[in-house]
């Protein structure tokens, strides 16, 4: 919702309660499934929802809002949580191929962080290979000796690239 609310300049889904956000909810996700319901709470699969259908996301946003945004969206804010990609899948997003650009800066001409592609242990052992293979540009590895990571930071888990 935050991602969506700072494209947007203002709430997406405004309620003055819990019920009046859910009916912002459904008036553009649509009308959740039994299955959606059951995923996100169990207690609510008997409840009857009026059947509305999802409103395009391309109305939701200005027209400016590149379809790449609106694709990164769209794949976060869905009823079921197991269908939502995790932090580090969010990063894999072609979104962000920007940032994994060799030639990539940051708003005063300098490079980006180096330790933008250095995980840490428990980041490393939620990611697969093919995950890693999209997280960590290939330009990277290669200026790091192959693995990825800088040099003797293969056992620190802070995340912070070595001074």
């Amino acid at each position: 919702c935050v991602t969506a609310e700072l494209v947007l300049g203002q709430p997406i889904f405004p309620g003055e309660s819990g019920v009046d956000q859910l009916v912002e909810i459904i008036k553009v996700l649509g009308t959740p499934t039994r299955d959606e319901l059951m995923a996100m709470n169990p207690n609510y699969t008997e409840f009857k929802f009026p059947q509305i259908k999802p409103h395009p996301w391309t109305k939701v946003f200005r027209q400016r809002t590149s379809p790449e945004t609106i694709d990164y969206i769209s794949k976060l804010l869905v009823y079921d949580p197991k269908t939502r990609p995790s932090g580090l899948q969010c990063c894999t997003h072609t979104l962000f191929d920007d940032l994994r650009d060799p030639n990539a800066r940051i708003s005063n001409s300098k490079p980006l962080p180096e330790h933008l592609f250095v995980f840490s242990k428990e980041e490393q052992a939620l990611m697969d290979a093919e995950l890693t293979t999209k997280l960590v540009p290939t330009w990277f590895k290669e200026q790091k000796g192959g693995s990825g990571q800088p040099s003797g930071s293969a056992g620190d888990s802070s995340g912070k690239s070595p001074e």
